[in-house]
């Protein structure tokens, strides 16, 4: 998952973005004590990153938006979900 194919899972790459704001700690690099945000990208593009839409908006040491049991919550819902019409209609 990812640009850089950092998280191997759905689990990992929601937890990713429910915490990537309330616990930068876990994702980015640390510089003199310091979180360096989206260190990952090129310095030209990280004003690209959506800091603007929930969960994307919560700031360091909040709550995140989902918790754990929400995050399962979703995969189930997610894994519920099939094309299996559109492959009957071919």
């Amino acid at each position: 998952f990812f640009h850089n194919g950092r998280f191997h899972d759905l689990r990992e790459a929601l937890r990713f973005y429910v915490r990537r704001d309330t616990h930068p700690r876990l994702w980015y690099a640390q510089a003199d004590g310091q979180v360096v945000k989206f260190d990952d990208l090129p310095a030209s593009l990280r004003a690209n990153v959506d800091i603007r839409d929930e969960p994307l908006t919560r700031s360091e040491g909040e709550a995140p938006a989902w918790s754990d049991a929400d995050i399962d919550d979703v995969i189930a819902f997610l894994e519920t979900l099939t094309d299996s019409d559109a492959q009957q209609a071919r």
